[in-house]
């Protein structure tokens, strides 16, 4: 829109064409950008273009010009008269002329429409598809320099983010985009469509502030006319190639091309309507937008659609040795009903599992399992149940497989039921006593090695990192113990090491690991106070999460970036993070993560000063009373420091408590949160040598700054407040820094110094802007910024802005000695001496008024 509006203000400037696909909003963008224009600069009128007036002489300009032009040839004496017809109800004003579908245009008013574009009289405002030519005088504009071309594309998931929340008016869940934006390829007018459609049916629910669908998409008749419609443009031997690609997308173009002539797979791609997309080191082939096959599906007669599927199966079954091709065909076979060889079944469920499609996974181990065949699938089958959020199934079919006679199978099933029993069913003890029996039992020395790298990575989690490091030490070469020594030197004090071993790329067999490494990193990137590389690793966990629909991973990834957007005071986004992987949770039974996430937004209560929600929530999480991610259980102890805080009781004692379990366990990046959330509570001398003793012991930033903000509360060290609220600034975490320079203003306002109190007050408030809601900790709870009278404060913020004493009197009727006492007394509120201060304390005068 800056673009369109700063072309139509220049006057060197004929137009501007909006180039893109049908549905993505050029109209939209016309139509607003004509709406936005300036009337007393502009005269704004459209174009009708259609394919009844593209022949027909000044067709599109009908309506703007006398009858008689219509039935008269086209010559120059009939394109002066138009162009006085047009240009005299502009007047002195700039005509803008808005042309959709511009290849609809007819000769006559293109003609007209250039000269007048050429002259600096006209401003065209064009839209086109990229299949379409423009009319040859309106492309020599763009070929001319004279104007400029705007290619408007898809719309990216964060816009259609915006989009759906606009248009519900609340919060959005991730999985929701997600499903939007993957229907529609980004189609602005597809999602228009779509979330009507969802809207009538009642698909869409609102729980907790956030709306989510429930179960598949709607597709009302209407919408697939709507689609049918788009369909129909395509030529008629395309059909069939789309209607193959509804029911196999996606497909490698070869397999299509068995089926499908070349040309007519040409011709569906060039117009449009199939897209072939680099995936995985292969081509593959699928519709324009996925919301086609929906429609398609619906209507493909079930015997055709059959048929091409067990084509397709067995084409690749014959060609290809791909175990991602392979498990394509598995599921076309059971689609039609045919019955998948033992080994191809085995090769598609290890492949859902490593694309982490554990639903998918655990039905097809399942099938093997009934078939008796429940050894080839182990790692699926249980792993499939798990994460799919059926644990108690995954340990009734794993322990239901009995004592089988191969040492590596045995090994298996123990590493996949101490997993489950342990993450799945919250069953620690048990889970260990299994990995030890298995440990002693193991021959092969390959079994052993998993083994023992399973126990490293559940003592990680368990929060006992001196055990997991010895551990994990018998099983270097394996990528579980690599996590595991990560995990463990990211929680006991060794950030930098650790985030170097969880760098790494994992096992697709294992692609949990890839959620624990996210874990580790982002708490490593907290503890060495970088905090929007924190915030980026969070993002990239969430985006993966959602593109693969693992229900797991998307609560994690929601639990992280709640933390990182509570650590840098955004108060708003990690109160919607913490409810959107609530929800979640409770859907998938997720109760370890929940547990954590409950206190979190907990936490997030106790900082906006809403106590009774507070308490109320971290009873649940207490109730929970999961112990499988007690790695992450101060947390919630950091947050009853902050719920007691804000029930008015004794919090400081318990984040000392807490900060003393934090260095029993070996935590120093918990003991470190612990003793600085200490020392914001009211207890910094306690906390202070402490925290510098910790911070050093390595070059972690994050300790180093809370050492220096203790010693300086501990101390009354006004310039050193100054300095830290500064380097919390600059680390990106605006509550801190607030409550630094909170701190500061209260110590210059006891000791009289009330210009450098509001000085520091102001860079406190202009800090708390930055956390969306206001928070309620002590130091800003105390902050007692210069109260000034509405008249005083009205007259101030004038002053700041340039106006003079008598400049201010007569804009408010006032006489200009009362302008002038009122700002003396401002003057002496804040502690300074003339009106030049005033700009700096401008957040000071726009506060509520007295």
């Amino acid at each position: 829109m800056r673009r369109i509006a700063a072309a139509t203000d220049r006057r060197g400037s004929a137009g501007i064409a909006l180039i893109g696909a049908e549905g993505v909003g050029k109209s939209r963008l016309q139509t607003e950008a004509a709406h936005r224009a300036d009337p007393a600069r502009h005269h704004v009128i459209r174009a009708v273009t259609t394919v009844a007036t593209a022949n027909v002489a000044f067709g599109a300009l009908a309506e703007h010009l006398p009858s008689g032009l219509l039935r008269s040839p086209f010559t120059g004496d009939a394109l002066r008269t138009a162009a006085e017809a047009l240009l005299k109800p502009a007047g002195k004003r700039r005509l803008t002329l808005v042309v959709d579908d511009a290849h609809l245009l007819d000769e006559a008013s293109a003609a007209l429409a250039v000269q007048l574009a050429r002259r600096g009289e006209l401003f065209l405002l064009t839209a086109v598809r990229p299949d379409r030519r423009l009319p040859r005088p309106i492309a020599d504009l763009w070929t001319d320099g004279l104007a400029e071309w705007i290619e408007i594309g898809p719309l990216g998931r964060a816009d259609v983010h915006q989009i759906l929340g606009e248009a519900l008016c609340g919060q959005v869940e991730g999985a929701l985009v997600q499903r939007f934006w993957e229907a529609t390829a980004g189609n602005a007018l597809l999602v228009r469509e779509l979330l009507t459609a969802q809207l009538e049916a009642n698909r869409l629910v609102a729980e907790d502030g956030r709306w989510m669908l429930r179960g598949p998409f709607a597709i009302p008749t209407w919408l697939a006319a709507l689609v049918n419609e788009r369909l129909a443009a395509a030529p008629p031997e395309c059909r069939s190639a789309m209607e193959l690609l509804a029911v196999t997308e996606p497909i490698g173009p070869g397999v299509l091309g068995e089926l499908v002539p070349a040309d007519v797979l040409e011709a569906a791609e060039a117009h449009g309507f199939i897209r072939i997309e680099r995936s995985g080191g292969q081509d593959l082939a699928r519709l324009a937008y996925p919301i086609y096959g929906d429609v398609l599906r619906a209507v493909t007669p079930r015997l055709r659609a059959r048929r091409w599927l067990s084509q397709c199966a067995s084409l690749i079954q014959a060609t290809s040795h791909d175990p991602v091709d392979l498990a394509r065909a598995v599921r076309w076979q059971l689609a039609c009903g045919e019955r998948p060889s033992p080994e191809n079944m085995a090769v598609a469920a290890r492949t859902a599992q490593s694309a982490m499609d554990f639903e998918l996974a655990g039905q097809l181990a399942g099938r093997e399992l009934a078939a008796g065949r429940g050894a080839a699938v182990i790692e699926s089958l249980g792993y499939g149940l798990l994460f799919a959020g059926r644990p108690a199934e995954a340990e009734s079919a794993l322990s239901g497989l009995g004592r089988l006679d191969g040492d590596l199978d045995r090994a298996r099933v123990a590493l996949v039921r101490a997993f489950n029993l342990y993450f799945g069913l919250d069953r620690q003890a048990p889970a260990e006593l299994l990995l030890a029996a298995a440990i002693d039992e193991a021959v092969d020395p390959v079994s052993r090695r998993r083994l023992v790298a399973r126990q490293a990575l559940l003592r990680a989690l368990s929060d006992a990192p001196k055990e997991a490091l010895e551990l994990a030490a018998g099983a270097p070469d394996e990528p579980e113990a690599q996590v595991a020594t990560g995990l463990a030197m990211v929680f006991s004090g060794r950030p930098h090491e650790g985030l170097d071993l969880l760098a790494g790329e994992w096992p697709a067999e294992a692609p949990w690991l890839s959620v624990f490494a996210d874990l580790g990193t982002v708490h490593g990137l907290l503890w060495t106070a970088q905090l929007a590389a924190a915030e980026e690793r969070a993002r990239t966990g969430y985006d993966r999460a959602l593109a693969t629909r693992w229900q797991f991973a998307t609560i994690v990834s929601c639990l992280l970036r709640g933390l990182v957007a509570r650590m840098r005071g955004q108060l708003r986004d990690q109160a919607s993070w913490c409810r959107e992987g609530i929800s979640i949770a409770r859907e998938q039974g997720s109760n370890n993560v929940l547990a954590i996430l409950l206190g979190q937004l907990a936490h997030g209560y106790a900082l906006t000063g809403e106590a009774d929600a507070a308490v109320r929530t971290l009873d649940e999480a207490d109730r929970l009373g999961e112990i499988s991610l007690r790695l992450l259980s101060p947390w919630t102890e950091l947050a009853r420091a902050w719920v007691i805080s804000a029930r008015h009781g004794d919090a400081a004692a318990h984040a000392q408590w807490t900060a003393r379990l934090a260095r029993d366990r070996g935590a120093a990046g918990f003991e470190t949160l612990a003793l600085h959330d200490a020392a914001r509570l009211g207890a910094p001398k306690h906390a202070a040598d402490r925290l510098r003793a910790l911070s050093g012991q390595s070059r972690r930033l994050l300790g180093n700054s809370y050492a220096l903000h203790a010693r300086a509360m501990a101390e009354g060290d006004a310039a050193a407040l100054a300095e830290v609220s500064a380097d919390f600034a600059e680390m990106g975490s605006p509550l801190l820094a607030a409550e630094a320079a909170a701190e500061e203003s209260e110590w210059h306002r006891s000791h009289g110094r009330l210009a450098m109190a509001s000085t520091a007050a102001a860079r406190a408030l202009m800090f708390m802007g930055h956390c969306e809601e206001i928070p309620r900790s002590p130091a800003l709870s105390a902050l007692a910024p210069p109260r000034l009278t509405r008249r005083e404060g009205e007259i101030a913020e004038l002053a700041a802005g340039g106006l003079s004493s008598r400049e201010i009197a007569r804009n408010l009727v006032l006489s200009v000695r009362t302008v002038e006492n009122h700002l003396h007394r401002v003057y002496r509120k804040l502690g300074i001496n003339n009106r030049g201060e005033l700009n700096a304390l401008s957040v000071l005068l726009t506060r509520p008024q007295s």
